[in-house]
């Protein structure tokens, strides 16, 4: 039977720093942002300093400001910081005005993307 709470599950003071960038491309995936942050950062057993949502459609964008800004605002209160693709910003109604702390427009979704697993972010497509 499974163990959740077993000894090779728990964090250590040596255990590594993690980070996680989730990467949104639509709609439905950015519905299910939030619970995957809340399931990831419940997880007392990883030791993490970051979470990211990284969107590159402007669809995603307008309903993150929208329909979904209860999920932005969610993810933003559980500490991630939703970082949105400027390139797709250009073909989206909604713009830096219609979003508050913890949204950041960055130079391209791909770019930081790039950034991010570079510097050893572990990468989940939604």
């Amino acid at each position: 039977m499974f163990d959740p709470d077993a000894a090779f599950f728990t964090t250590t003071a040596e255990s590594p720093r993690m980070h996680t960038v989730y990467h949104v491309s639509d709609v439905d995936a950015y519905r299910v942002a939030e619970p995957k942050v809340r399931n990831l950062l419940d997880d007392d057993t990883l030791a993490l300093d970051g979470v990211a949502v990284v969107v590159d459609r402007p669809g995603v964008i307008d309903a993150a400001a929208g329909e979904l800004r209860e999920t932005t605002d969610a993810l933003v209160g559980m500490g991630a910081t939703v970082k949105l693709c400027s390139n797709a910003a250009v073909g989206a109604e909604a713009g830096e005005a219609d979003f508050g702390e913890g949204v950041e427009f960055v130079s391209s979704g791909v770019g930081e993307l790039t950034r991010l697993q570079g510097s050893g972010w572990a990468y989940i497509r939604l």
